[in-house]
């Protein structure tokens, strides 16, 4: 077992030499699995694998030459990166208790129907507007959340870009960074899919800002309407529309900080980004790494984490992730996850196919754009 901080390179032919991936229950484990079901369990659970799963954090030539294995599993802060880890846990506490709303988010969808179809009613249109009212103030509590979300990648970003480190040093150095940075990407993932399989959010929404305008052009203003303004209303129903509103959130933030770091090159950025990628991509497409896995969590948490990654490689880069000149191998990713049963892989597939910036362009050859059908 390598410790914090110590590097050790070695032949790909040699995967036995990796420690079991078998993860070990956190005290953040246990905290979760008090709190929720079994299946929200596992998402979280997830969230705590990445010192387990991404033993390699860096690669080089993966076909000719070796690669190098980090420690991940038992990452501590060093006293360089304490200011930013705090930060970024407070958020990463805070995301637990997100998915946890998100995945019990019934909608008010009979209260509405009922309140539609009988207009005349006040006592149904009371009764839909009381329950609407909470579920409103929980998704813009989402929305605000995603906003101290991009401050924390914004953070990240910067302590693994900054000078004079390059990127391989930077992954090397702050091991207990680029692990929260996983995990980030993770939960994007996981709330994205719970989002887009959840039409209630939206439903929901649009009523609630019918029934304001409504009352506003009557001369009413209801008490809702001092904690969900117009100004903020507007805000989320921009966020909601996107079919992946954390990752879209991720990916502007990403840009943002490339553009606004004029003298940072965008390399230091992109080449973070594809390392994480190929990493994830051997750890699923090689049998001598796939099997030391020992469920389906551990994969899909590995798969997450490629597909987020490749989403702000393809935001950040000029080219973008599909190029022949990309540093990511999009057929090897993209053939990976169709290899997962559909209904596990399918939000993913659907994040690469709308939410990524370049897989329409020219350059982007039609054997990838038919593996994306």
């Amino acid at each position: 077992m390598l410790h914090p901080g110590h590097i050790s390179t070695m032949p790909l032919q040699q995967p036995a030499h990796i420690q079991s991936l078998t993860p070990t229950p956190s005290p953040l484990t246990h905290h979760i699995h008090t709190r929720t079901s079994s299946s929200l369990t596992h998402t979280h659970m997830y969230m705590g694998l990445m010192g387990n799963l991404l033993k390699v954090l860096a690669c080089a030539e993966l076909e000719h030459g070796p690669i190098v294995f980090l420690d991940f599993e038992h990452a501590q802060p060093t006293e360089a990166e304490t200011a930013v880890w705090n930060q970024v846990s407070a958020v990463l506490e805070e995301a637990h208790g997100i998915l946890a709303e998100l995945q019990s988010y019934n909608g008010a969808g009979q209260e509405i129907r009922e309140a539609i179809q009988n207009p005349g009613d006040l006592a149904l249109q009371e009764k839909a507007w009381n329950a609407v009212c909470p579920l409103v103030a929980k998704l813009k509590r989402f929305y605000e959340f995603s906003l101290r979300l991009e401050n924390a990648l914004r953070s990240l970003l910067e302590a693994l870009t900054s000078p004079p480190y390059a990127p391989m040093q930077h992954l090397e150095r702050e091991q207990a960074l680029a692990k929260q940075f996983a995990e980030i990407l993770h939960f994007t993932l996981s709330f994205d899919e719970l989002k887009m399989t959840n039409p209630a959010i939206q439903n929901d929404f649009s009523y609630y800002r019918r029934t304001i305008s409504r009352n506003r052009l009557n001369n009413q203003q209801l008490e809702a309407e001092n904690e969900v303004n117009n100004e903020m209303a507007n805000r989320m129903s921009l966020f909601y529309a996107e079919a992946t509103p954390m990752l879209k959130t991720l990916s502007n933030a990403t840009t943002k900080f490339v553009s606004e770091n004029k003298t940072l090159p965008i390399e230091d950025t992109t080449d973070c980004l594809s390392t994480m990628a190929c990493v994830c991509r051997v750890m699923l497409e090689t049998p001598e790494y796939r099997c030391r896995f020992t469920n389906t969590d551990t994969m899909l948490f590995c798969m997450r984490v490629m597909v987020g990654v490749i989403i702000l490689y393809d935001h950040v880069h000029p080219v973008g992730a599909f190029a022949k000149t990309s540093k990511i191998d999009m057929k090897g990713c993209i053939k990976v996850l169709k290899e997962q049963p559909s209904n596990s892989v399918e939000g993913l597939l659907n994040a690469l196919r709308y939410t990524t910036r370049h897989l329409n362009d020219d350059s982007t050859s039609k054997q990838i754009r038919a593996l994306l059908q």
